[in-house]
């Protein structure tokens, strides 16, 4: 005998909860609380590319203009024309990205070594490493800058990267991350005959994406904005970085602050376009093991 269809009835279907007007305004305040963040976050950048068009007797007007009347294109052409900013940003990308290479990879096999390895002394060996992070930068410049003196790396790239190869928090960083990997993985992996390069190299560093993007991205922005270790380490104008060009801008030349707002504009590009491209992989990084379960 068919069965007869059933149909839902008005007890069966879920009621619908009626919308309490303190749960839209307490949307609409979050909102606008968030808009307001955009604006205070967004306000600065907007305020550097219209200052970029503007001549200097515009940006110390009173009132302020917040947009120019005429756009300025000198800034940029002077910019690009009459100073070695070009050599300037050559000289950064250099420096960062072999910096941020070098640190990647440096503080993976570390960190590699601390989570995945048992050896004598492992745990008070880190520990020790981790006290570094209390001893302040500044304490460290003038023994750095004799070291690099003595093995005549004063005033070029090297100087410039081997003392910044390295860093305690991204293998503080690393190893946290690399602890969360099951160890089933590697024992497959061995058992199909993987080295231990090969384990590190196909396995490891894949799966640890989000840590190496997010120390990529902390890294690269240091390096990018660093002023006080290549002011300290370099005096020939032919590797000069972003920041010192900057600096120089405001100590040997009369003082423009469209050209400067231009320079800066430009400088921080790079670090836009860096962050947009890996910003997934940096949000996932940020929230590993926030989750358990």
């Amino acid at each position: 005998m068919a069965s007869t269809p059933s149909f839902p009835t008005s007890r069966s279907l879920p009621r619908r909860r009626p919308i309490r007007p303190g749960a839209v305004l307490r949307g609409v305040l979050v909102y606008a609380l968030l808009a307001l963040l955009v604006v205070v976050m967004l306000g600065p950048f907007l305020y550097i590319f219209s200052s970029s068009f503007k001549e200097t007797y515009s940006l110390i007007s009173i009132p302020p203009e917040l947009f120019p009347k005429t756009i300025v294109w000198d800034n940029y052409l002077y910019i690009l024309r009459d100073l070695p900013f070009v050599t300037w940003f050559i000289n950064t990308l250099l420096v960062a990205v072999v910096v941020t290479v070098g640190t990647v990879l440096i503080d993976a096999l570390a960190a590699y070594a601390f989570a995945k390895k048992q050896f004598w002394g492992r745990d008070v060996l880190f520990g020790l490493m981790l006290t570094t992070i209390m001893i302040p930068g500044a304490l460290l410049l003038i023994p750095t800058f004799l070291i690099t003196f003595r093995l005549g790396l004063f005033n070029s790239y090297g100087g410039l990267i081997i003392p910044a190869l390295g860093n305690v928090l991204g293998v503080f960083l690393l190893r946290q991350f690399m602890q969360t990997l099951p160890e089933e993985l590697e024992h497959a992996a061995r058992i199909d005959g993987c080295s231990e390069l090969g384990l590190f190299w196909r396995i490891i560093l894949p799966l640890s994406a989000p840590a190496l993007a997010t120390l990529s991205i902390v890294v690269f922005t240091a390096q990018w904005n660093n002023l006080v270790w290549p002011l300290v380490v370099i005096n020939n104008k032919a590797l000069y970085t972003l920041p010192l060009g900057l600096a120089l801008l405001r100590s040997e030349f009369q003082v423009n602050y469209g050209i400067t707002s231009a320079a800066a504009l430009i400088s921080t590009l790079p670090l836009m376009i860096v962050f947009l491209f890996l910003q997934r992989y940096f949000l996932a990084g940020l929230t590993v093991g926030a989750v358990k379960g």
